[in-house]
């Protein structure tokens, strides 16, 4: 894959309607059990390496909130991430919005977020470390103009605690590390 590819593939994947400001250093630190830990996150995850931070200012409506967003470009095509949002906490408490929705939504986003390039063909309930959750993986989509070179998917799952989403995705091509990564996600405390 030429570097200009892999410069899309970036930008496609922390493209948003928002203004982003990135940090030089990262917050996370490693755990004894050579994994990576945010405590603002409040989460332990087995990055490969150790990621770096981009937080996005966000907006629904008037309400403003923060997306912290932590990756980790590993080669050609390999892409982990986990990011999280503080939704502000009536939208998630409104008895018309349920986690369903809120899940559906997130991943309507995600798929628009890379421009019908991926479409959604999997989505199934999950669960890990006590936390209840969704699966899903999007393919390259065969009907979308796919850059040239561009091969694999993504995987990923997310998890609500309170008006806090967790996404944790995969974006490249199969390869062994995926599960270890998205299976060792959980919270600190």
């Amino acid at each position: 894959m030429n570097k200009n590819l892999l410069i899309i593939l970036l930008t496609i994947f922390t493209l948003n309607s928002c203004q982003s400001q990135s940090k030089d250093k990262t917050e996370m630190y490693k755990t004894e059990s050579d994994e990576y830990a945010s405590e603002s996150g409040n989460f332990i995850i087995d990055f490969p390496m150790k990621p770096k931070l981009q937080v996005i200012d966000n907006q629904i409506g008037m309400d403003k909130y923060k997306i912290h967003n932590y990756q980790v470009v590993a080669g050609q095509q390999m892409i982990y991430m986990a990011e999280y949002i503080d939704f502000p906490e009536y939208i998630m408490k409104s008895e018309s919005w349920s986690k369903e929705q809120a899940y559906n939504q997130i991943l309507k986003t995600l798929e628009a977020k890379y421009g019908g390039v991926f479409k959604l063909t999997k989505q199934e309930p999950t669960e890990q470390h006590n936390l209840n959750g969704q699966y899903f993986e999007f393919s390259l989509n065969p009907n979308a103009n796919v850059p040239r070179g561009l091969k694999g998917g993504i995987k990923g799952k997310i998890f609500f605690v309170g008006n806090r989403s967790y996404q944790i995705m995969y974006l490249g091509e199969e390869q062994v590390l995926i599960e270890q990564f998205l299976n060792s996600f959980r919270l600190i405390k």
